[in-house]
């Protein structure tokens, strides 16, 4: 058998250290050859002084001819039968077999790690040195690379950011999100011109909405345990026009006054990722001693019609006090802040078509046998529920 040229001939002798038949021919059978699929083994392989993407001990199948020339996947008839082909068919393009988000991806959070996988190792710092981004500047990643060489992960050195903005009341959020672009010029792969071809991805982050929701007025009001009255009903010396309010207290006969606050959630879109906050808010004012009536309690409920029914419902969960012990003086406001993340994030997962709300009850320990009110007040007009989500 002749070998011609030392590249193919350190090939040849890679190959029988390997193990793998080389067919020897005599005679006029020059055409016989044998084909093994394996390593292309690293130590035999001329990179020469090219700035390669990749680095060498890439897969291949390997073909021996009679002829002695030694390829992947050629052989010596048809082609130069020498150490340029073989070197040639070794320098195949490396290929990005994943890539992750994908391109075009929609929806991501703010640590989203880009990964690239390519098909074989390369050369990490042509890699490094191609990339290029307006939108996620080398200078603001991190590059890490596996141990094979041929997988790359992008960290972005800070949280990326979110489009959006505050939603209509009625729920409409017309906000483009962010889109990042990036990629990679393309590479003088050898000294004749080949190139890895520039190529260029993207992908957009989550939109982030905010929305007050105003209460309902069909189900929020008070409720008593002794006299049966209903929605708006604690106004004293009311003079038209006036706010109603929703009373938590007791009145001057004893009468134990329990709130209850909804908000329809049927504004909100049906794409939300998370409900990133919730906070109930309301402008208070307190009389009498409130601080006398014990431990105040706001609940997470769920009830139909604001009647004897609401009051007897079970709490979903209590979410705490809504009013701390100190001593309130008479006409004393402030504004009521309670976190209802949680609650919100519950009745949204679990939401029905036609049914779609979050319900709480607010209430004290016990009554004061004073002859006076003692409650506090929450005018009506000015609740509502601050929500801040995210949505593709």
């Amino acid at each position: 058998m002749r070998i011609v040229g030392a590249k193919v001939r350190s090939v040849a002798l890679g190959l029988s250290g390997l193990g793998l038949a080389v067919t020897a021919c005599s005679g006029g059978a020059r055409d016989c050859r044998e084909t093994r699929t394996c390593p292309v083994p690293v130590g035999y392989i001329d990179a020469g002084s090219f700035d390669d993407w990749w680095s060498a001990g890439a897969a291949g199948e390997v073909s021996t001819s009679a002829e002695g020339a030694a390829t992947p996947g050629t052989s010596a008839e048809g082609g130069d039968g020498g150490a340029g082909g073989a070197y040639s068919a070794l320098r195949e393009r490396p290929n990005i077999v994943g890539l992750s988000p994908a391109n075009g991806a929609v929806g991501l959070p703010r640590d989203t790690r880009i990964v690239m996988t390519f098909d074989r190792p390369v050369n990490t710092t042509a890699v490094e040195a191609a990339y290029v981004s307006a939108d996620l500047p080398r200078t603001a990643l991190t590059f890490s690379w596996n141990d094979a060489a041929n997988q790359l992960t992008l960290i972005p050195n800070r949280p990326l950011s979110y489009g959006g903005g505050s939603a209509a009341p009625d729920g409409r959020a017309e906000f483009a999100p962010i889109t990042y672009h990036y990629g990679f010029d393309a590479i003088e792969l050898d000294a004749d011109g080949q190139q890895l071809p520039a190529v260029r991805f993207s992908f957009s982050t989550l939109r982030e909405i905010s929305l007050e929701l105003l209460a309902d007025p069909r189900r929020t009001g008070n409720w008593t345990d002794g006299e049966g009255e209903g929605i708006h009903n604690c106004l004293r010396q009311a003079q038209p026009p006036y706010t109603p309010t929703v009373c938590v207290g007791d009145d001057s006969n004893n009468v134990r006054y329990t709130g209850f606050i909804s908000f329809d959630l049927s504004p909100l879109p049906e794409q939300i990722v998370e409900i990133s906050s919730a906070h109930l808010l309301c402008a208070v004012v307190a009389h009498g001693a409130p601080e006398a009536l014990g431990p105040s309690l706001l609940e997470h409920v769920a009830f139909g019609e604001l009647d004897d029914s609401a009051s007897a419902a079970l709490a979903e969960r209590s979410l705490g006090p809504f009013l701390g012990g100190a001593a309130l003086s008479e006409g004393a406001r402030f504004e009521l802040v309670e976190d209802v993340t949680s609650a919100v994030a519950i009745d949204y997962q679990s939401r029905a078509p036609g049914a779609s709300s979050t319900q709480y009850r607010l209430s004290f320990a016990k009554t004061v046998s004073n002859g006076a009110w003692d409650d506090v007040e929450l005018a009506t007009s000015s609740l509502r529920l601050a929500l801040v989500y995210l949505s593709p």
